[in-house]
């Protein structure tokens, strides 16, 4: 965890399947809590989107700033799918942090 390169440790992992109520659609749902290194937590609170409307003089700065952030989270999101080996074509994946370097994803896909 020392390194200084993005590094992710699981530090657990769970899944069920949803049969969505019986509604004949079942889920894969999987979860993780992760810790992350200083480089990916860097880059998780470098995409983060502080700012708020009031600190742009235009609507079309702070539009242009939220789609900054934006690519930077995402960019951020894809590399801890990639560390992972998660496919986000197979489904949905969001990751909201916990408390400090702690962080949970959770992938849910038809299967």
């Amino acid at each position: 965890m020392n390194d200084d390169k993005f590094v992710i440790q699981v530090i657990a992992r769970g899944a069920f399947v949803d049969d969505g109520a019986g509604g004949g659609q079942s889920y894969m749902v999987e979860t993780y809590t992760l810790r992350l290194n200083h480089v990916a937590l860097n880059a998780w609170i470098l995409s983060d989107l502080l700012n708020c409307r009031e600190f742009y003089s235009t609507i079309e700065e702070w539009e242009e700033h939220k789609a900054k952030q934006k690519t930077k989270r995402e960019a951020v999101k894809s590399q801890v799918l990639d560390v992972l080996n998660i496919d986000p074509n197979t489904g949905s994946a969001c990751i909201t942090q916990s408390l400090s370097e702690i962080f949970t994803l959770v992938h849910i896909r038809k299967i």
